[in-house]
């Protein structure tokens, strides 16, 4: 089987000592595609040359995410708009809004959140979005400012879920939904259309079981693949092809 990892955070620290493992663990593993998330100028500077080396395999993704909002100047979504034209970024993200890091910040959130939308639609890029505790928010500006892209960790109700994806937007999960307490992630797999399923890790963040605890790497996507064909009641194997088309799809690279 082919995995796919829409979000790997490979670039960050605790990678730094065993990248190339890492990287040749998930290979090993079976996955075959990941999507590359670079959350600051020097990661993403870093990660283009390793990307076009290899751009089937490996996707790049830069944008600000909302968790760096107070740090947010006009000289950095200037220099955020010109890292994300570059070829070798394929989306835009992960951008959002995130009221359990700074709720004080709403509005600037917004405005930032609906300024990347927009310079994505301009490019014609997909966007990686990140939602916490804003759900409503995130979808009002979604509606009101149409893109195509993902709904990245995805923690709403079956009601959102449907809603999101009557916009066009794929819907992902990572290691949180293998944990027993995520009912939403089981109600939504079972009830969605499957044409919108992805699959991430969020490595080296949000371990799944059984390695919760530990430091998480995209060889773990196959236990995350294994729950959700679960929950709908299918064998992996199908489940797998189907996520790797949508990713194909998600890339516009058919139709």
């Amino acid at each position: 089987m082919n995995y796919i990892d829409t979000h790997v955070h490979l670039f960050v620290q605790a990678f730094a000592g065993d990248f190339d493992a890492v990287v040749e663990r998930a290979r090993k593993a079976g996955v075959e595609r990941m999507m590359i998330i670079t959350t600051d100028e020097e990661e993403a500077y870093r990660a283009m040359p390793f990307v076009e080396k290899d751009p089937y395999h490996f996707q790049l993704a830069y944008g600000i995410h909302p968790q760096r909002i107070s740090k947010v100047t006009d000289e950095m979504i200037r220099k955020c708009d010109e890292i994300v034209r570059d070829p070798r970024v394929t989306a835009v993200g992960e951008i959002g809004l995130d009221y359990i890091t700074d709720k004080e910040r709403k509005d600037l959130q917004k405005e930032v959140f609906i300024h990347q939308i927009e310079t994505a639609v301009s490019l014609n890029k997909p966007i990686l979005v990140h939602s916490r505790k804003a759900i409503q928010d995130t979808y009002d500006i979604m509606k009101a400012h149409p893109s195509r892209g993902l709904m990245h960790s995805f923690g709403g109700s079956v009601e959102m879920g449907r809603e999101f994806m009557k916009l066009g937007y794929y819907i992902v999960y990572g290691g949180a939904a293998t944990y027993l307490n995520n009912r939403h992630a089981k109600e939504v797999v079972r009830d969605m259309d499957l044409r919108y399923l992805l699959t991430e890790t969020d490595a080296p963040y949000v371990t799944p079981e059984p390695f919760r605890g530990e430091r998480n790497e995209p060889c773990n996507l196959p236990y995350i693949l294994r729950s959700l064909a679960a929950y709908r009641g299918i064998p992996e194997e199908e489940l797998a092809g189907i996520i790797e088309e949508n990713y194909r799809r998600f890339l516009g690279e058919t139709a």
